[in-house]
């Protein structure tokens, strides 16, 4: 993934387990903007709108954060992933808010629009997730960022998968 001359020791001081949240904001603001559907009387079609909510909030906010971060705090981004500032951060940050802009106008779109949102962008977060596992192995890097990521790289693209195809 990267030379070894560009890893950061396993507990650099700069990785807050703070940082380990960052990935998650998206599941959170799924489950908040879920939870009145799931405990109030709602009206509309709740597995159409969760579904929509999901896409919203785990892809389009959490990949418009996640752009943010890694573009503008990149430094600190990579040393909680377990690395020194790398080159990868530009091609990931516009990866991610490529992503989120997309999956935020999903609701403007058809259903087949956000399958292609939902497919694209897990089979991104799996290479990732593989890429973590790798780095995992083979340099032992137990980083906040490069173990607490695993959840959204794999159970994430998992349950959007399975949500959209229960709907349709």
């Amino acid at each position: 993934m990267t030379p070894s001359s560009t890893e950061a020791p396993q507990n650099h001081p700069s990785s807050s387990p703070w940082l380990g949240i960052l990935p998650f904001i998206g599941v959170i603001l799924f489950i908040i903007s879920t939870i009145p559907m799931v405990f109030g009387h709602y009206e509309g079609d709740w597995q159409k709108d969760t579904l929509l909510n999901a896409i919203v909030y785990m892809i389009g906010y959490a990949g418009i954060g996640a752009g943010i971060s890694h573009l503008f705090f990149g430094k600190t981004i990579s040393r909680s992933i377990g690395f020194e500032k790398d080159p990868y951060e530009f091609e990931v940050g516009f990866a991610d808010l490529s992503f989120g802009i997309v999956a935020v106008l999903a609701p403007h779109f058809s259903p087949d629009y956000w399958f292609a949102i939902i497919l694209v962008s897990s089979l991104y977060r799996i290479g990732c997730g593989i890429g973590h596992i790798k780095q995992i192995i083979q340099r032992k890097n137990f980083a906040i960022n490069n173990t607490a990521i695993l959840f959204i790289d794999f159970v994430v693209p998992a349950f959007l998968l399975t949500i959209y195809y229960l709907w349709t």
